[in-house]
């Protein structure tokens, strides 16, 4: 993507409404606000296609886990080289919801990415960090930024019942040796227990357009059946020949891409994935 300058900066910006601790690379910073320069001068027809051409912005860039994981403090990490699925989500969210806003500064954007990776945009700590999809959605939903649109004639329900976190301490730095943390997400869990929510399971989505409710710039949370988890991956859709792809922060291919294998395929191989839940950015936060 480009070469990234290695000094890591811990900024505190501070204004009467947003006071926080920044972890970012100076690299970062002037590659989003060119993003927001570019961005700005173009005309989108939806939201959508928009989100579109802020993630493409991230392609080549590589795929590394666990980058939020920096300490009890809990500072906003920001980067634009080392992402996960969610980070890059949140990140290409952030963007758009700020070039909407007409705002333009690197500020502006860690602003909007605190509101979306923490619940009800408070970071306290590390369980006020949104750490299941389900619960990232949920507080998505609630500040209006984006709405389900899972629900169709091919769409089923479930139940969801979270509490890998709480169960396997052992697999979080943040979690191992600490009850009272480990209590704190497990509360956070209950509400996400025998929930019920629609998804489109996985051996529907070899469809077009015209049954798949799905848009370019769309969403994609692909739900799981892994015991205690809810979705284990998470992405943009855009549609190809026919077909809908993922545009992801790939695992496997260690990069952000535009994955040239259908998302029915890509889910195919997939035996713990179920299918997807679709949502759509409709307004700022």
């Amino acid at each position: 993507m480009r070469n990234c300058i290695t000094i890591i900066f811990l900024a505190f910006f501070a204004t009467s409404s947003f006071s926080q601790e920044i972890l970012y690379e100076k690299q970062d910073s002037i590659f989003i606000e060119g993003i927001i320069e570019e961005m700005s001068v173009k005309e989108f027809s939806n939201s959508g296609k928009l989100l579109l051409a802020i993630a493409d912005k991230f392609a080549g860039c590589r795929y590394v886990a666990g980058t939020l994981e920096n300490g009890e403090k809990e500072p906003l990490y920001v980067s634009c080289s080392k992402l996960d699925c969610t980070t890059f989500v949140e990140l290409t969210l952030a963007l758009a919801t700020t070039i909407e806003k007409k705002e333009g500064k690197f500020n502006d954007v860690c602003k909007n990415l605190e509101k979306i990776r923490y619940r009800n945009g408070e970071r306290k700590g590390y369980a006020s960090r949104l750490h299941y999809i389900s619960q990232w959605i949920e507080d998505s939903l609630k500040l209006g930024a984006i709405k389900e649109v899972t629900s169709c004639r091919i769409s089923t329900k479930g139940r969801l019942h979270l509490s890998f976190m709480s169960s396997h301490p052992q697999n979080y730095t943040m979690l191992k040796g600490n009850s009272e943390t480990t209590r704190e997400i497990e509360a956070m869990e209950k509400p996400f227990r025998n929930k019920e929510v629609e998804y489109i399971p996985k051996e529907k989505l070899n469809k077009g357009a015209d049954e798949l409710p799905i848009r370019d710039g769309d969403i994609l949370a692909l739900t799981t059946n892994i015991d205690g988890l809810d979705v284990t991956h998470i992405g943009f859709a855009f549609w190809h020949k026919g077909r809908v792809h993922l545009l992801h922060a790939s695992s496997s291919k260690e990069m952000v891409i535009r994955d040239n294998v259908t998302l029915y395929d890509y889910q195919k191989k997939r035996k713990s994935q179920t299918g997807i839940r679709i949502f759509r950015l409709i307004g700022t936060l």
